[in-house]
């Protein structure tokens, strides 16, 4: 039994890998379902290992209302009607005695609208903008496939208290999925060329000019791949 353990164990790869392109092939087949031109400001380079062959980049999106040095006034578009619909149970009172149950809520999955937009800031320019259990009804209401991906996300109940201010509820989508993106062997070496020694944190993006744009499509499964990257030439200092 044990001469056919390693043809077996080959077998078993050839069969997964197999079924894992036929789930990338149906992916993209037809029509894009999103299909976004994103910069080095919403794509972050990791740094360099010399161990690793393959090259991802970390999807990032704005997270300004989860910084630290930000106090959140008003919920927003994502209050404790959002937050309902997407299936958390907000009935009971927003108060300091329920405060521990609102915060320890787990987060549930759903899907969030990443909206492509422009500013002067170095920030990423990718701000969620809906969320909504189904897809294609996010879609519906944010039917632009150039300037918004619909993406699987996991969203959180985050409870607000400020001196002076009743409490109140607001969600936050905590993060989209997946959260990298594999680069594709003909571009890996221009991205590489770029890459530092240092690992940076993955909040904030780094302070520069970007240096590569890439263009990234979402497919009938929303799973994002790259389809080209060009680097940029560098702007002179101010």
């Amino acid at each position: 039994m044990r001469r056919y353990g390693p043809w077996l164990a080959a077998t078993l790869v050839i069969v997964s890998n197999l079924a894992a392109w036929r789930v990338a092939a149906l992916n993209r087949s037809g029509e894009p379902e999103a299909v976004l031109v994103l910069t080095e400001r919403e794509l972050q380079l990791p740094a360099r290992q010399t161990e690793n062959t393959a090259l991802s980049l970390r999807l990032v999106f704005d997270r300004w209302r989860e910084r630290g040095d930000t106090v959140v006034r008003e919920a927003g578009w994502f209050g404790r009607a959002k937050l309902e619909s997407i299936g958390f149970d907000c009935r009971r009172p927003v108060t300091a005695e329920n405060a521990d149950d609102y915060r320890t809520r787990p987060p549930r999955r759903t899907f969030a609208a990443l909206e492509y937009g422009e500013g002067a800031s170095l920030d990423s320019r990718l701000s969620v903008v809906d969320v909504d259990n189904d897809a294609a009804a996010l879609r519906r209401r944010h039917p632009d496939r150039r300037r918004v991906a619909v993406v699987e996300a996991t969203a959180a109940v985050r409870y607000v208290s400020n001196p002076g201010q009743p409490p109140f509820l607001m969600g936050r989508v905590t993060s989209v999925l997946p959260a990298e993106i594999n680069v594709p062997r003909e571009w890996r070496g221009a991205l590489e060329g770029l890459q530092s020694d240092a690992q940076t944190g993955t909040w904030p993006p780094p302070q520069r000019e970007p240096r590569f744009r890439a263009t990234v499509a979402w497919g009938k499964r929303l799973e994002p791949w790259i389809t080209n990257v060009e680097l940029l030439t560098p702007q002179p200092a101010r």
